[in-house]
């Protein structure tokens, strides 16, 4: 799976992302010590989701993890001002991050279209500090969350435009694939998306080492989110105007060198582009990518991710 608050608590908005209104009706009180869900929200801490306010530094940067990932690794990024918050492709957050990092959930369904954690998880992390959501990964992609334009639409309106105003939304993450994937697949959906409304335009961007050298990819990548995405936007009202997340990329198959030097001259780029609202690079807290393959350190890909000295 390409796995996978920032810069806006909104004091540190970007410019060109919207201020967040108070929510018009509170959220319903929680108590946690009854909450169903608490045990697969606990943290190592105890202390479930303490807003960790971004901007502190450009703070654009997510830690992407899963079940396998460990709590440890993510300990290296800690108060990093560079690294803000995690995502795992779920609305529950597990004990795999440290509970430093704000936490940006994702809709997931079945084959119902359905998810029956997502309107009783989502408040809570609202009232412990999550900023934003993702739309369904890669739908474009029949691995991934493979749904239809039309699909897509209803997983939307089901459970991701009742929040908007109350917390960032993006639109569905597509993937760079060409024919009726990537952007004309989000160009299918945000015209029959009639009354939807997003916060950020959500892209990844793959591409395997055999097919570009280091150069050669941040050359594309570059030209994506400042030449093709933007024309896609042009052409929806309802995207003009909007900054974009690179919710996941990499150069597949780099060697730990070539990851490095990726890491190395990418990401000042990406922290200082005003269009790019945060990214997360798919070395996560994966041994191999950001991690070592003993687990015991970070890679040199991970060492810069974090802007940390080697």
């Amino acid at each position: 799976m390409h796995f996978f608050t920032f810069l806006l608590t909104l004091g540190f908005a970007l410019s060109g992302v919207q201020s967040i209104p108070a929510p018009s009706q509170p959220f319903p009180e929680v108590d946690p010590a009854s909450n169903p869900l608490n045990a697969a929200r606990a943290l190592p801490s105890g202390d479930l989701y303490p807003p960790q306010p971004p901007g502190a530094g450009p703070g654009k940067r997510g830690l992407l993890y899963n079940t396998e990932s460990n709590v440890e690794w993510s300990n290296f990024y800690v108060e990093s001002p560079y690294v803000t918050y995690g995502s795992n492709g779920d609305v529950i957050r597990g004990d795999e991050i440290n509970a430093w990092f704000s936490y940006v959930p994702t809709i997931t369904v079945d084959a119902k279209l359905e998810n029956s954690d997502w309107n009783d998880t989502v408040p809570i992390l609202i009232e412990g500090g999550t900023k934003a959501m993702f739309a369904s990964n890669e739908p474009d992609n029949p691995s991934q969350a493979n749904l239809t334009p039309a699909q897509s639409v209803t997983v939307y309106k089901r459970f991701m435009q009742p929040y908007y105003g109350t917390v960032q939304l993006g639109t569905p993450a597509v993937t760079n694939g060409g024919g009726q994937a990537g952007l004309t697949y989000l160009d299918d959906f945000v015209r029959l998306c009639t009354g939807c409304a997003y916060n950020f335009v959500n892209v990844h961007f793959f591409v395997d080492r055999s097919e570009m050298s280091v150069t050669q990819y941040i050359e594309a990548l570059t030209t994506y989110i400042d030449v093709t995405v933007p024309a896609i936007q042009a052409k929806h009202a309802p995207l003009v105007g909007l900054p974009i997340a690179v919710g996941e990329f990499w150069l597949t198959g780099a060697s730990e060198a070539e990851a490095g030097a990726l890491m190395d001259e990418l990401l000042p780029w990406l922290d200082g582009n005003a269009n790019v609202l945060f990214y997360q690079a798919c070395g996560g807290l994966f041994e191999g990518g950001f991690v070592d393959a003993a687990g015991t350190g970070l890679t040199p890909a991970g060492t810069a991710y974090g802007g940390l000295a080697l």
